[in-house]
């Protein structure tokens, strides 16, 4: 399927799931945050959600330092 990620075009080949989708990206999902066609989608729902085909999606990572 293919899905818009922060602003790139993707083939997602994976099972349609956000989980897939961050394995895919190589993010960590415990410092991720993600927006769908500018919805968020909370963690806890990750694992039902299901992407469609041509979603545009928002990636967001946090980073801590000092």
């Amino acid at each position: 399927m293919y899905l818009t990620v922060n602003g790139e075009p993707h083939e997602h080949r994976g099972d349609g799931t956000v989980s897939a989708l961050l394995a895919e990206l190589g993010t960590e999902p415990a410092h991720t945050a993600l927006t769908v066609n500018g919805n968020l989608v909370f963690s806890k729902d990750w694992e039902i959600f299901k992407f469609s085909d041509g979603d545009t999606v928002e990636v967001l990572t946090f980073v801590g330092g000092g």
